[in-house]
């Protein structure tokens, strides 16, 4: 078994099931102005938050009533009345967090997702509990292309990056978590079927359906 005592978990597609549910939600309100959203369209927001892909949508589609204002709204009108219902926890996750508190592991979440909307959808599933904090886009103002949510939450932990696993979903997220010195764990995910490969090549450890695959590993 490896020896770590910080797990740093992003949210949506790591600790919840949630990744088509945000495809969905961005589709669902577009469609009522008769837009579809395409698949390159989806795969140019890798790494936005939420903001950011309202402003993304807003530029291509000037029609949309409101703007990137209007956008946020809808969104937050159908994230209040379906992905904080919809989403699930992934398989296994709550036993493994379970067997990390019993260990005394240090764990976070750091997640590009609104706070508003990740602290409910955690409550709601009785995991917030389980986390020492949580850092949001919010918190620090920029992507998962550059490490400062992990690197913040390290050092929020009192611990170095070397100390810490990062358990992330997304191909590039993980690289960058790589890259400033963590040891990572992907999940693999379909909404990032293209990346694949490359989160598979950066990743210490692999997680292909449930978090009971780590059994003996960590």
């Amino acid at each position: 078994m490896h020896e770590f005592k910080g797990a740093i978990f992003d949210m949506d597609g790591t600790l919840l099931d949630s990744m088509p549910v945000w495809k969905r939600l961005t589709q669902g309100y577009l469609a009522e102005f008769g837009l579809t959203v395409t698949d390159e369209e989806y795969a140019a927001c890798e790494g936005f938050s939420q903001p950011q892909v309202a402003q993304y949508f807003a530029d291509r589609y000037p029609e949309l009533p409101g703007g990137a204002s209007g956008l946020m709204e809808g969104m937050d009108r159908l994230i209040t009345k379906r992905y904080e219902t919809i989403a699930k926890p992934k398989n296994g996750v709550l036993r493994f967090l379970d067997e990390l508190r019993r260990r005394g592991v240090k764990m976070a979440i750091a997640t590009l997702t609104a706070r508003r909307h990740a602290e409910k959808a955690l409550r709601d599933r009785n995991m917030m509990g389980y986390f020492d904090f949580m850092l949001t886009i919010e918190d620090v103002g920029i992507s998962k292309y550059q490490p400062d949510i992990y690197l913040k939450s390290a050092e929020k932990m009192g611990l170095a990056p070397a100390e810490c696993i990062v358990f992330e979903d997304a191909p590039y997220a993980c690289a960058t978590a790589k890259r400033a010195g963590f040891r990572v764990c992907g999940m693999v995910e379909p909404a990032y079927a293209a990346g694949e490969t490359q989160l598979r090549e950066v990743s210490d450890f692999v997680v292909e359906r449930s978090y009971d695959e780590l059994r003996g590993k960590l």
